[in-house]
């Protein structure tokens, strides 16, 4: 099931979900459109279990970052890690949450719902992101130095966000990883 889901993984990272087809993905799941449907109920479906287990395996390094014991470190894990994770060699360069939540998709009524519900997954993250900044100003007394937890949050989501876009783009790891570091010490300095 999981070697299937990853290949889904790769054909709606591509084509976005309303660019992938039925072809395109029983192709790449190696199984008919009778077994996608019975398996998955319908390719709506499919895509929900396939970004679930995107989240859960390929941005694992954002669940990492915020069990960080210092926010410092927590800034540092979630964009260096977002730039190694975006840019493997086993996977499309980028976020596919950036891109199936972008353009390519939402040119239908359930790409629409889709497009959606990838946003609710982005939010949701990046409330559980301002709690943690959160929690470091109280616990460890870190000084956002004016800025709200959720605009931090809103700073590191939209520099990884940039980051993704430009690895789709071609950006290697190597630039990527300075642009991040840029980001680290304008966000870090005293």
């Amino acid at each position: 099931m999981d070697v299937a889901l990853d290949r889904a993984i790769g054909v709606f990272w591509r084509e976005g979900y309303d660019g992938a087809s039925l072809a395109e993905l029983t192709a790449a799941m190696e199984i008919t459109a009778t077994s996608l449907y019975a398996a998955f109920g319908s390719k709506r479906q499919l895509f929900e279990r396939a970004f679930t287990r995107y989240l859960a395996v390929d941005m694992a390094y954002a669940a990492r970052a915020l069990d960080q014991p210092r926010l410092e470190d927590v800034f540092h894990s979630y964009l260096l890690d977002a730039v190694d994770s975006m840019t493997r060699d086993d996977r499309p360069h980028g976020c596919m949450s950036v891109q199936v939540g972008g353009s390519r998709t939402g040119l239908t009524p359930t790409g629409n719902e889709v497009r959606d519900f990838v946003a609710t997954a982005r939010t949701a993250g990046l409330q559980r992101l301002s709690s943690r900044i959160e929690e470091g100003r109280d616990v460890e007394g870190f000084d956002l130095k004016g800025a709200t937890p959720a605009n931090i949050a809103e700073y590191l989501a939209s520099v990884s966000n940039g980051i993704a876009v430009r690895a789709a783009d071609g950006v290697g790891r190597a630039e990527l990883r300075v642009v991040a570091e840029i980001a680290l010490r304008a966000l870090l300095s005293r």
